[in-house]
């Protein structure tokens, strides 16, 4: 118990220590990245792949790396409505200068 509660303290502080949208997608994509890895190991299928394995909500590895691929593509998304909400008000704001 004690370590999970050190993890905790421990992922708060580098939240803190990173805050770029660049910085985040950048972490999400490693861990994207890192788990595909993960799931493409023979000892990882052999684990996966036994009757015994299972999750409160039957998960599997391919189910956090499409959450991740989905968080990632709802970002960009964000990043782009901003930038062209932001040349729309620049824009607007140059004709009525």
């Amino acid at each position: 118990m004690w370590f999970q509660n050190r993890l905790v303290c421990g992922l708060k502080r580098l939240c803190l220590q990173f805050a770029t949208t660049t910085e985040i997608m950048t972490i999400i994509l490693g861990c994207e990245q890192t788990l595909r890895f993960v799931q493409a190991s023979p000892n990882y299928k052999q684990i996966e792949a036994s009757e015994r394995f299972s999750t409160s909500n039957d998960l599997k590895m391919g189910d956090a790396v499409q959450a991740l691929m989905e968080i990632h593509e709802a970002i960009l998304n964000i990043e782009f409505y901003s930038q062209v909400e932001g040349q729309t008000y620049a824009f607007n704001d140059s004709l009525t200068a």
